[in-house]
């Protein structure tokens, strides 16, 4: 019977892979080299190989992005509560992050997904607490109930619920696009990548430089 040893692992025992800094530096520069290969695409084009490389890796680099995006934050979090001397490195981490994740998340109307999302588990909610009503003994309520968990009522919540959640967290959503949409433009991303990759080689080369300390020994 085959085994994944990952899965077994409990979130702490997860986080404590990433509480080296030699593998921070890695991830800061591989983020980086994502973040960057806009520019590094039209740097290397006199090179095949090279030019073949960042063409590649420009082609999956939205969709993979987006989670080393959410990799890089999570790592950058760890740093901060665990190596507070480390402020640099974990904001560096969580900037590039960002840029990464709204390469793919400023492509999609945000305000409908999360108000469809929010429409959807409302519905469900509503419908789990009001159907044992239809089953009641006083025929006013059941009937009443009936008709809140017929197509056509679950429809009418939905569209309510989603109508007041576009609303409420549009305005919200359109500057947290905005604001994504400069970091995933190319001069910013590019320019959060080179920093990234920069900070990447420091910390793997000299970490003393930043003054980086050990990691706390885990209890």
């Amino acid at each position: 019977m085959l085994q994944f040893g990952i899965f077994d692992l409990s979130l702490d025992e997860i986080l404590l892979l990433f509480q080296d800094w030699w593998v921070v530096g890695w991830i800061l520069i591989a983020s980086g080299l994502l973040a960057a290969v806009w520019l590094l695409e039209k740097i290397t084009d006199p090179i095949p190989i090279l030019d073949q490389l960042f063409n590649f890796l420009m082609a999956i680099g939205t969709y993979l992005g987006f989670f080393v995006g959410l990799l890089d934050m999570a790592v950058g979090y760890v740093i901060y509560t665990t190596n507070p001397s480390s402020t640099i490195v974990a904001a560096v981490l969580v900037i590039v992050g960002f840029s990464l994740s709204m390469r793919l998340l400023s492509k999609f109307p945000l305000a409908i997904m999360l108000a469809a999302a929010g429409a959807a588990f409302g519905t469900f909610t509503i419908y789990g607490w009001v159907k044992p009503f239809t089953t009641i003994a006083i025929p006013e309520i059941a009937a009443i109930a009936t008709q809140i968990v017929s197509l056509k009522g679950l429809l009418i919540i939905f569209f309510v619920i989603f109508s007041v959640l576009y609303v409420l967290g549009g305005l919200i959503i359109k500057i947290i696009q905005l604001i994504g949409k400069v970091f995933a433009s190319h001069p910013v991303s590019v320019l959060v990548g080179l920093v990234a990759i920069g900070l990447g080689i420091v910390v793997i080369v000299a970490p003393n430089l930043l003054s980086l300390t050990a990691w706390p020994t885990p209890p």
